[in-house]
């Protein structure tokens, strides 16, 4: 021993063993093969294969929560937008014309305190839709779509709206996410 309390020990790195090296390979190997067979990730250039783009007509708010469909259409347009299923004006007319109303919206509690006063909430927003062709006017669809999202009360006022509006976020975006998988259906 050398110095005060020096010890030295002999320290030796795991070694990994046979089948996580076996395993690590293999998974490589397979990784490198998707991506020479052309596989991306969803949302990764450009949209659906059928190569529809969607234009979203403003949306209105039947609702007593103020600013709720610019919400619904800010999430709607950000999945959108990551799906590749926009279209910029430059590029001409749109295929398709997604329109709709914010006509439900319910803020109800589902767990409550000792003194019976609601402590977690279930926000539901929901949209009425419709997806039209903008050469022949069909119509491909028409129905509701809905998103939840869930939160807890705190213990003020100013925490419990904040809590709230972040729940209106969240379930226009479950919404948003919703829609845009059965959009992706229609083609």
């Amino acid at each position: 021993m050398t110095g005060l309390g020096a010890v030295r020990r002999n320290v030796e790195t795991p070694a990994l063993p046979g089948s996580a090296v076996r395993t690590l390979l293999l998974g490589l190997a397979v990784a490198a093969l998707l991506v020479g067979c052309g596989y991306r990730p969803l949302g990764a250039n450009g949209g659906p294969t059928g190569g529809h783009q969607v234009y979203l007509e403003a949306f209105t708010n039947e609702t007593m929560r103020p600013g709720l469909q610019g919400v619904v259409a800010a999430e709607l347009l950000r999945q959108l937008r990551f799906r590749g299923m926009l279209r910029s004006s430059e590029s001409g007319p749109p295929d398709l014309i997604l329109s709709g109303n914010v006509n439900g919206y319910q803020n109800t509690p589902v767990a409550f305190g000792a003194q019976d006063i609601g402590r977690r909430f279930r926000v539901r927003v929901t949209l009425t839709t419709t997806l039209m062709g903008r050469a022949d006017g069909k119509v491909r669809f028409s129905e509701a779509v809905w998103g939840e999202a869930y939160y807890t009360a705190g213990v003020g006022a100013v925490s419990a709206t904040a809590s709230e509006d972040e729940a209106v976020k969240l379930a226009a975006q479950d919404l948003a996410s919703k829609l845009v998988a059965r959009l992706m259906e229609e083609w």
